[in-house]
């Protein structure tokens, strides 16, 4: 696995400090399947690159730079910049993912059941988020605990073509049958 940052990434995270206490514990393994059967997932998951998640020609844009510029200046929510365009090849079959939780729904005692799982930690407000198929909205099974936020994780499951349109971001990727495990590089 290759992790690619781009200037403006790198900005965005050198601008989004970790607060000294989160109050909020590292996740456990998920509730949703035990060890055994994690570790048989993983023989049979392809851990994907987030870079593979993207149409060629919008990499290639990324990579010229065509991004937007991140400004740092006052509290202002940047636009979110890319497309919805999926790539086949990633969609229908089992892969696994490294990234960070972004919660958008929990129970009334505070269990995570819908986010959205982004591939780098520090996406601020006033950052743009990364592209919509570059996000994967995430509707659990079964609540879990709260996960620290500013930890990784690997998201497993299936990756479907599903856009979600949502005040935070956009995702042109869904998962409905999710499991989230601690990051183990």
């Amino acid at each position: 696995m290759r992790w690619m940052l781009s200037l403006p990434m790198v900005l965005a995270l050198a601008a989004c400090e970790r607060p000294v206490d989160t109050g909020v514990q590292a996740l456990p393994p998920s509730p949703v399947v035990d060890r055994a059967d994690a570790d048989a997932a993983d023989a049979a998951e392809q851990e994907l690159d987030w870079l593979q998640m993207m149409p060629k020609d919008e990499l290639a844009a990324l990579e010229r730079g065509e991004g937007p510029e991140v400004e740092h200046n006052g509290n202002r929510r940047m636009p979110q910049f890319g497309t919805f365009r999926t790539v086949d090849t990633v969609l229908q079959r089992p892969v696994r993912l490294p990234g960070y939780v972004v919660p958008l729904a929990n129970t009334q005692d505070g269990r995570l059941t819908e986010f959205l799982f982004v591939p780098y930690y520090g996406a601020c407000i006033h950052v743009p988020p990364p592209p919509p198929n570059q996000i994967v909205h995430v509707v659990l099974p079964r609540p879990i605990a709260m996960p620290d936020m500013y930890s990784p994780f690997f998201l497993a499951g299936t990756l479907r073509a599903e856009r979600l349109d949502d005040d935070l971001a956009g995702s042109a990727y869904t998962m409905r049958d999710a499991q989230l495990r601690p990051y183990e590089p």
